[in-house]
């Protein structure tokens, strides 16, 4: 019997042990270092392991198209009639003014917003903005084999892109309160006092030293020397991982103080510490009986 992830032997359950198994093969596979050859390829065979690895490619894009046609069917029957008021109710507003993409495409959309539904494919002489709108996942989804670009996933690409911009707040909604522009929480006298703040959060005033230290992250992260942090995905997106740090040894201080509690009180037992308040404060007179309520 199986219960809450246990089963009768009090054997814990592992969860995606498929996936597990897979990732295995195609470590093995990718990076075979002499302990692997000798303790793996003797037991499963490097051609099954690879087989193995193409199999769970395989199964990941089969899954990935049916997510894709559940999230099409569902957006295109009932909640792409919203679409079309979307950008004439909210104001989106971006200050960056070099690159903005998601905002192209929300033009696009609006341009598309009188065009009958109908209308399955864009325009050739559209400018369709991919990068930075269209995961690559979605790709083979939004251009077909003849290169048309397809309206209804790109719909969604963009409305995916749109929610993830606003929650970063590279996108703002005028007038919002929660969404609202991020330079409305710089403090006021900021150019004026600009050095104080940058020191109060520890950052260089030059953004060339700024952009300069996020590249040796990079670099740090590229060749394994971040003290084992790591950019992994989670769900298909972006995932920084930081290793457990080691329990730090108990202060010599503790133990003396914990003993000296002990032989001053004891230890303290809950329920005469209620009684005693009771007794200073008589709280319990502000409950009544649940038999005594009508």
């Amino acid at each position: 019997m199986r219960l809450w992830g246990y089963d009768s032997g009090c054997r814990r359950q592992v969860r995606g042990k498929e996936g597990i198994l897979f990732k295995l093969a195609t470590t093995a596979v990718d990076k075979p270092d002499e302990v692997g050859r000798r303790a793996l390829f003797p037991v499963v065979g490097e051609k099954t392991l690879r087989e193995l690895v193409a199999e769970a490619k395989a199964n990941e894009k089969v899954f990935k198209a049916k997510v894709r046609t559940t999230l099409r069917s569902s957006y295109s029957s009932y909640y792409r009639q919203m679409l079309p008021p979307l950008p004439n109710t909210l104001g989106f507003r971006c200050n960056n003014t070099a690159y903005r993409p998601v905002m192209d495409a929300m033009k696009l959309l609006k341009k598309y917003a009188d065009v009958d539904g109908r209308t399955r494919f864009y325009d050739a002489g559209d400018a369709v903005p991919m990068d930075g709108v269209v995961r690559k996942d979605w790709r083979e989804a939004v251009v077909d084999d003849k290169g048309k670009l397809e309206r209804i996933p790109y719909e969604l690409c963009v409305l995916v892109a749109l929610r993830d911009a606003v929650r970063r707040r590279e996108i703002h909604v005028e007038g919002a309160a929660r969404w609202r522009n991020p330079e409305d929480d710089l403090p006021g006298d900021l150019e004026a006092t600009r050095a104080v703040h940058h020191a109060a959060i520890r950052q260089p005033l030059n953004p060339r030293a700024f952009i300069a230290g996020l590249d040796q992250l990079s670099r740090a992260l590229a060749d394994g020397s971040a003290g084992g942090v790591k950019v992994t995905t989670r769900k298909g997106e972006p995932w920084i991982t930081v290793p457990k740090l080691e329990p730090l040894a108990e202060p010599t201080g503790l133990a003396a103080l914990k003993e000296e509690v002990a032989r001053r009180w004891g230890v303290l037992d809950l329920l005469d510490g209620l009684k005693n308040a009771d007794f200073l404060t008589g709280f319990t007179e502000e409950f009544s009986s649940v038999s005594l309520s009508r």
